[in-house]
C-alpha cells in the first residue's frame, strides 16, 4: 500500500499536475497581465489602509492572517527539508518559480471566492471554489468533488502532516512520545476552533504575527552569521535547478527532474496557490470589491515562498546541514543548532509548534466549510469532532509516506479549482480591470 501511494505521488506530481499548476498560472499571468508585479506594492497599501467598507465576518487584514496561519506551516519547516533531500539545493529555486506564478494565482482564485460568497441563515458568509464552480461555472457535481476532495485531504493529510512534523521535532528535542504530543495538540486545536470563524481569525491575528517575527529573527541571525556562504548558496540553487546535484555526505544526488518536481510540490502544498483553500477564509471578509481582497491575499504567497521557505531552505545550505542523512524538522532543527549551539533546537521546536498549531487550525475551518457545503450546517460540530480526533494519526505516520498521501490529495483539490479558473479567466479579467479603475478612483 505504502509503495502504490508513493508510486501515485510520483506520478501525478510529474508531468500531469506540474504542468497543470504552472499552465494554468502562466496562462493567467497572461490574461491578467502580470498582477503580481503590477499590483505588488499598491497590495501592501491596500493591506495596511485596512479598510473594511462591505460586509463580512472578520476584517481583510484578520482574513489574510488566517489564510497565512494555514500555509505558513510545517511544510516551510518539513516540506522545504524534504524537498532539498530529495531534490538538491535547485528544489529551492522552483519553489520559487511556484511562488511568483502562484501569486497571481492565489489573486484570480481569492477575487472567485468573494464574487461567489453568499450569506447563509445564520448570517455567516460563505465561498470558495465549490460556490464559483456551482454558480459562476454551473457545474454542481464539480462542486461537490471539490469539496469533497478538501473535506478528506483536511482530515487524512493536513492532520497528519502537521502533527507528524511537530511530534518529530518535540521528540527530537524533549523525548516526549509522539502520541502525548498529538494528543495535546488535538485538545488547543479544539479549543481554538470551537468558537468558528471569527474564533479562528482572532487566534490567527495573534499566531501568524509572532511566529512570523520569532523564526525569521532566528534565521537572520543564522544568515549574519554565514553571510560568506549566502553567495555560494544561491549560485548553488540556481545551478543545481538546471544540473544534476552529485551525491555528498548523507545526500545521494539528486537530477534536475527530482529539483523542478519536488520543488515545485512542495512550493504547492506549502503556499497552496491553486489547490483552493485559501479563498475560504478570504470569502469570509469584510470588503465590497472581490478585487481588493484577491490582491491582500496574494501577499500571503509572498510571505510563505519568497520569505519563509527561503529563509530555511538558506539556513540549510549555508550550514551544511542539508546534506547531513537527516529528513522533515529534524534537519532544520539540526540546521539551526549548528549555528545557534543550544538555542537553535529550542527555537525550531516552539516554531514548528506554532506554524502547525496554526495550520491547523486554519485548515479546521477550510475542511468545516466543505463539510457544511456536502451536509449541511449541521455537520460542522461533528466535523470538528473528527478533524481533532484525526490529528492523532500523526503519532504513527512517516514523512515520506505523509508528504506523499498529501500530495495526492492535493491534486485532487487542485485539479477543479484549476479547471474553473481557466474557464473563468475572461470574466475575471474584465472584473480586474473594471475594479481596479473603482478601487484607484475611491483612493
Amino acid at each position: 500500500m505504502a509503495e502504490w501511494i508513493q508510486r501515485l505521488s510520483d506520478w501525478l506530481w510529474g508531468y500531469p499536475m506540474l504542468t497543470l499548476v504552472l499552465g494554468t498560472g502562466l496562462y493567467l499571468v497572461v490574461r491578467l497581465r502580470a498582477v503580481q508585479v503590477r499590483e505588488f506594492f499598491p497590495a501592501w497599501r491596500l493591506l495596511f489602509a485596512a479598510r473594511s467598507d462591505g460586509e463580512g465576518d472578520i476584517t481583510p487584514f484578520g482574513a489574510l492572517m488566517t489564510a497565512v496561519g494555514g500555509i505558513v506551516g510545517n511544510g516551510n519547516l518539513a516540506g522545504v527539508a524534504t524537498a532539498v533531500t530529495a531534490g538538491g539545493p535547485g528544489a529551492l529555486f522552483w519553489m520559487w518559480i511556484s511562488g511568483i506564478v502562484g501569486m497571481g494565482t492565489m489573486f484570480a482564485e481569492s477575487v472567485l471566492g468573494v464574487k461567489y460568497r453568499r450569506r447563509e441563515p445564520d448570517g455567516l458568509f460563505v465561498g470558495g471554489p465549490m460556490y464559483y464552480l456551482r454558480d459562476g461555472l454551473g457545474w454542481p457535481r464539480l462542486a461537490a468533488f471539490f469539496a469533497f476532495g478538501l473535506a478528506v485531504k483536511t482530515l487524512l493529510a493536513t492532520t497528519v502532516v502537521q502533527s507528524n512534523s511537530i511530534a518529530s521535532v518535540v521528540s527530537s528535542e524533549l523525548g516526549w512520545s509522539a502520541l502525548v504530543t498529538c494528543l495535546l495538540l488535538a485538545a488547543v486545536c479544539g479549543m481554538a476552533i470551537v468558537g468558528g470563524v471569527r474564533s479562528v481569525a482572532r487566534t490567527s491575528e495573534i499566531l501568524a504575527p509572532l511566529m512570523g517575527v520569532l523564526y525569521l529573527g532566528g534565521a537572520a541571525v543564522v544568515l549574519f552569521a554565514f553571510r560568506d556562504r549566502i553567495g555560494p548558496s544561491l549560485e548553488l540553487v540556481v545551478e543545481s535547478a538546471f544540473s544534476p546535484a552529485a551525491a555528498t555526505g548523507g545526500f545521494l544526488g539528486a537530477g534536475v527532474r527530482e529539483a523542478f518536481r519536488f520543488g515545485v510540490a512542495r512550493g504547492v502544498y506549502s503556499n497552496e496557490a491553486g489547490t483552493g483553500s485559501v479563498p475560504i477564509a478570504h470569502a469570509s471578509a469584510r470588503t465590497g470589491n472581490p478585487v481588493r481582497q484577491g490582491k491582500i491575499a496574494m501577499l500571503g504567497v509572498f510571505v510563505d515562498t519568497l520569505v519563509v521557505s527561503t529563509a530555511t531552505g538558506l539556513v540549510l545550505l549555508v550550514t551544511d546541514a542539508w546534506h547531513s542523512g537527516l529528513d522533515s524538522t529534524a534537519l532544520t532543527a539540526q540546521a539551526f543548532a549548528r549555528a545557534l549551539g543550544a538555542v537553535g533546537g529550542p527555537l525550531v521546536l516552539v516554531s514548528s509548534v506554532l506554524f502547525g498549531l496554526s495550520t491547523l487550525i486554519a485548515w479546521a475551518f477550510y475542511g468545516e466549510q466543505s463539510a457544511a457545503y456536502l451536509f449541511g450546517p449541521r455537520a460542522r460540530p461533528v466535523y470538528r469532532v473528527l478533524y481533532c480526533a484525526a490529528i492523532a494519526g500523526g503519532a504513527v505516520a512517516g514523512p515520506r509516506l505523509t508528504w506523499a498521501w498529501a500530495d495526492i490529495l492535493n491534486g485532487l483539490m487542485a485539479i477543479p479549482n484549476l479547471i474553473a479558473l481557466v474557464a473563468m479567466a475572461g470574466g475575471l479579467a474584465r472584473l480586474t480591470r473594471e475594479s481596479s479603475a473603482n478601487l484607484e478612483g475611491n483612493e
